[in-house]
Parts: structure tokens; sequence; C-alpha cells
């Protein structure tokens, strides 16, 4: 409602005045690009509205008007409405044909703006395709509105036994996990996530033999105006999987490495024992601690797992 004095909608919240018994407006319903006014709201009044909404609408100059219903669907209602006062009077039929007209573009806003809403999703699942991160969009409703390329391989039939789309909403093929990605998801969609809003859930595999995958749920800022056809809630699912050893140029430039010290600091990252690296490299266990104690004064750290940990914050 443009122009509208924030009292307004402060005393229609305290009113309830979305619920069809207290507001006659919402009562009488109607069909999408349906033109009522105050003739349908005449035969509502018999049977809604409360002495708050009617002081309501005195008050602020909406008693008479017309309306109709743009886009309605699963827990979404998208309506046009005009307000007259009494002093404006009721509606006549140039007014009723002036406001279809005005209906019609407005539809067309509201469809252009879902337009864009997907085309927005397809945009960020496409970025996310691009460096092969397994993400899920999740809509008002909970439902994935959109996967990336490695998210849909992820839940497939080929995918490691963690995650599973069901009826079109992600879920843990686990049973016992199930319930924690859940909340997890009520959580982000309510806003009612901790800290900066994103949140962290190892979810186990089904599958024996396979590790899993860290899922990491981001709520998704929101328009001041919005229609609710954006996504919400951004999911994005890591597997536990080694450094793979093209990652050791930008190790070296970050942290100053040769070459082979880039390389011994990755396979020690990923949990490879010192005696296997050593084999692995031809080398004698006193050069590779002696390697070793070069990269973690580059690194500026004490000990191995502190350098793991490094390793991984730089990488990951």
């Amino acid at each position: 409602m443009p122009d509208i004095d924030p009292g307004y909608q402060q005393e229609f919240l305290e009113i309830e005045g979305w619920r069809p018994e207290v507001n006659w407006r919402v009562a009488v319903g109607g069909r999408p690009l349906e033109i009522l006014s105050e003739a349908h709201y005449a035969v509502a009044r018999q049977h809604s509205g409360t002495t708050a909404y009617e002081e309501h609408v005195h008050r602020w100059g909406g008693v008479h008007g017309c309306q109709t219903v743009l886009v309605e669907g699963e827990g979404l209602l998208v309506g046009l409405a005009a307000l007259r006062s009494e002093r404006e009077g009721r509606t006549q039929v140039r007014d009723r044909k002036l406001f279809a007209v005005g209906a019609s573009h407005a539809l067309a806003a509201v469809r252009m703006q879902q337009a864009m809403a997907q085309r927005g999703a397809a945009m960020t699942v496409g970025a996310f395709d691009a460096i092969g991160v397994a993400a899920f969009l999740i809509d008002r409703h909970g439902a994935v509105a959109a996967l990336s390329a490695a998210a849909e391989t992820m839940v497939g039939a080929h995918g490691d036994g963690a995650l599973s789309l069901r009826r079109g909403r992600l879920g843990a093929a686990r049973r016992d996990t199930d319930p924690v990605l859940q909340a997890a998801i009520a959580r982000a969609l309510n806003g009612r996530s901790a800290g900066s809003g994103a949140q962290q859930h190892w979810i186990g595999s089904a599958t024996e033999g396979e590790g899993g995958v860290l899922c990491e749920l981001f709520r998704l800022p929101r328009r001041e105006w919005d229609f609710g056809f954006e996504p919400r809630v951004l999911v994005v699912a890591r597997r536990a999987a080694d450094i793979p050893a093209m990652r050791a140029a930008p190790l070296r430039a970050a942290l100053g490495l040769t070459a082979a010290e880039a390389e011994i600091a990755l396979r020690l990252a990923n949990g490879e024992a010192r005696e296997d690296i050593a084999a692995g490299r031809g080398t004698s266990a006193q050069t590779l601690g002696t390697q070793i104690k070069s990269i973690l004064r580059k690194s500026d750290v004490g000990r191995e797992a502190e350098l793991a940990a490094l390793v991984n914050r730089i990488l990951r």
C-alpha cells in the first residue's frame, strides 16, 4: 500500500485483519481476475466481520472499494484492492472497468517477478555447476526449487546414500538423521538459525562404507517487497574427500612453500602418516622430518595438527 501510515498496518495486525471471520474483504474470496465490490461485501458482511474491523475501515477511509485475486496457490495469495472512503463513495461501473485494466497490468508484473525469481534460481545453480558444488535451493514451502548438477548426482541412483529427494523435498536417507536435517531446514525457513544464520550438520550415509556429507544451510536475504517466489534457503552439501594434488600451486603461493613442501603439506592435511609420505616420495624419515620443520616454520604453526587445519582453511 503506497504512502500508508505505519499505524494502519500495526492496527490491522492487532485486530487480526487477515482472518476471514474478522475481515469481510478476505471472506469474500473470489476467482482470479474476478472483480468484487460493494455488492459482494454486503453479502459477506452477513456472516463475517467484526466491530473492530468496521471501526478500522472507517478510521482509515476504506469503507468502499473493489478487489481481485491475481495469483493464488499453496500458501500464497497475491491480490489487488482499491479502498475508498465514505466521502469518495461507492465504486461505479466505470471505476471497476478501470480497475480491471489495472489488474491485468498488475498480474503481468507479478508473473514477471515470478519468472525473474525462477531465472535467478537457475542462474544461481548454474554458478554452483561451474565450480562443481552440490547446492539445493529451498522454496518457502520447504521444497527444492532448483539444484545443481552435483546435487542431482548426490541424490540420484549413484549417490553416496546420505541425501535423498522425496516428493520434491530434500531429506536424509537415514531415519535417525532425517529429523535433524528437517529441523535445520525449518529453522532456516523461519529465520531462527543461530549466529549469522548458517548451520552445519553432518549427515551420515545409509550405505555401508560411505562417509556421508556435511550440509551447510544458509537463510537467503529477502527483499523488502517479496511475493514469495524467490528461494528462501541454500543448502550446500560437501562430501568428506581428500584435497586434490592440483591445489598444491595455490598453497605454495599462500605459504611460500617449495613444490615438494606443498605436496607434503597436502598429504599431511589429508591424514597420511609420515611413513607413507616418506615411502611415497622415496626419501628417508629424517629428510622428511627436516622438510616438515621447514613447512611448520614457513606456515607459522607449531604442530602438524595446526598445519592440517591451516591447509584445510586455505583450500576448502
